[in-house]
């Protein structure tokens, strides 16, 4: 066998032996008996607009109430894996960080407009419940549930309602992510206070769109609070707005952290080419 072949060969044989993950489009793309279509809007049987944050024709927006479509009586398989997390994780930081993982194992970022074909029309706008995205990725498959920001985001919200944490669901501009509440947590680099929660500065940013951001890293973009949080307690959603930040300076690798990254990977490659002149 030539030299040129093998790596053909070798690549050919990994392609066979390593499991593949694959990306499917979230939740079911037939639009389920119950579903009504209305002057370019579809509502759920729950009366909430999908395609719409804020809703329309007397229909609630899915900001913030579509998590409750798979909370309390309604739970079903997200609710289930955050029981799970329970159970298998004591320390409530090592739990955040593998719900966090988990998730950005099996969802992969895609644009609506890319991926939800509802009634033969493809979607600029859509929202997947935690379970339609929880049913949407199989494990044993290895296939990964294809959703953006809010869709992420509700199904954070109720993996970490089963698991164990106060969760809330904010509301960005252009943009959807997660708090949870843990004030322990020793590596965020922003904690919250939330009006009319009087607990403090406690509550941890989760951003699940990224595949590698940390559990408790703030996006630059969104450091200066201007964005509103929901809290769930008893069926009742609370507005709350951050009136209060403390920041330590860790977490994602943002603004000058990366600047500092770059800074030291250049003098690296500055020393070693003035090692290899000798």
């Amino acid at each position: 066998m030539s030299l040129s072949k093998k790596p053909i060969c070798l690549l050919l044989l990994s392609l066979i032996l390593i499991p593949q993950v694959n990306a499917i489009p979230s939740g079911n793309t037939t639009p389920p008996s119950g579903w009504k279509y209305n002057s370019g809007y579809w509502h759920d049987s729950w009366g909430i607009t999908r395609n719409s944050a804020e809703g329309s024709d007397g229909s609630d927006g899915y900001l913030p109430k579509l998590a409750s479509e798979t909370l309390g009586i309604n739970k079903e398989l997200a609710y289930k894996i955050g029981e799970r997390f329970l159970n298998t994780y004591s320390d409530s930081n090592s739990r955040a960080d593998a719900i966090l993982k988990y998730i950005q194992k099996w969802t992969e970022y895609g644009y609506d407009s890319d991926n939800v074909v509802i009634g033969g029309q493809a979607q600029d706008e859509w929202a997947w419940n935690a379970d339609e995205m929880a049913h949407a990725f199989d494990e044993n498959l290895g296939k990964v549930a294809i959703g953006d920001c809010e869709d992420m985001a509700f199904l954070g919200f109720t993996i970490y309602s089963g698991a164990g944490f106060d969760t809330a669901v904010i509301d960005a501009p252009e943009h959807c992510a997660l708090l949870i509440w843990l004030p322990d947590y020793p590596n965020a680099n922003q904690y919250w206070e939330l009006s009319q929660d009087n607990r403090g500065a406690g509550w941890i940013w989760v951003e699940a769109t990224g595949p590698t951001n940390p559990v408790g890293w703030t996006p630059s973009d969104f450091s200066n609070g201007d964005w509103t949080a929901y809290t769930l307690a008893n069926g009742v959603y609370t507005q709350r707005q951050p009136v209060q930040t403390q920041s330590d300076g860790t977490g994602g690798t943002d603004g000058i952290d990366l600047q500092l990254i770059i800074s030291i990977i250049f003098f690296i490659f500055f020393i070693i080419s003035k090692i290899l002149r000798r």
